[in-house]
């Protein structure tokens, strides 16, 4: 028998009651993010906004934010998801007209990522999508429980990455 799973059918009432919390805290981070993507993708559609998915108008605040032409690899880090995905994601965006790669002169193999001229056309809508996003997720929030949940988040996000290159 796996000695975690022998040392698991052992706990008190008080773990158990302990692990069963920690699971539904991460259930709701799990209907937190899906809500959002829904939430998202309603504005988008009622923004008139087309052929593009929350996650890849996420995609696209990363690259208007950097101010900049990025790599892959840097999108992929900022948007904590693979890099294949984060290729996927380019490919269509670039066929859809979002965004255009161009050659990264410091490095002949890298393609650097920018926005369109049709996604900078686009951005005044994709901002207020996201800020009609963000009113709705943090209504009733002060600048004290934003700091207290960023705090909290950032908490996380170190615990997790002690565990990279697993």
């Amino acid at each position: 028998m796996n000695n975690k799973l022998h040392t698991d059918a052992h706990l008190s009432a008080e773990q158990v009651r302990w692990r069963r919390f920690q699971s539904e805290t991460m259930l709701g981070f799990s209907r937190i993010h899906q809500r959002i993507l829904q939430r998202s993708a309603q504005l988008l559609q009622e923004e008139g906004i087309t052929g593009i998915t929350p996650s890849r108008a996420n995609a696209l605040i990363v690259l208007f934010n950097a101010r900049r032409s990025i790599k892959a690899r840097e999108l992929a880090r900022e948007l904590a998801i693979s890099e294949v995905t984060v290729s996927r994601f380019i490919r269509k965006m670039e066929e859809d007209g979002w965004v255009e790669r161009t050659p990264d002169p410091a490095d002949g193999r890298a393609m650097l990522i920018q926005p369109t001229a049709f996604a900078r056309e686009m951005f005044a809508r994709l901002v207020r999508v996201s800020n009609d996003v963000l009113d709705s997720v943090f209504r009733d929030f002060d600048e004290s429980d934003m700091r207290t949940l960023n705090a909290t988040v950032e908490r996380i996000q170190s615990n997790l990455s002690d565990l990279e290159g697993i």
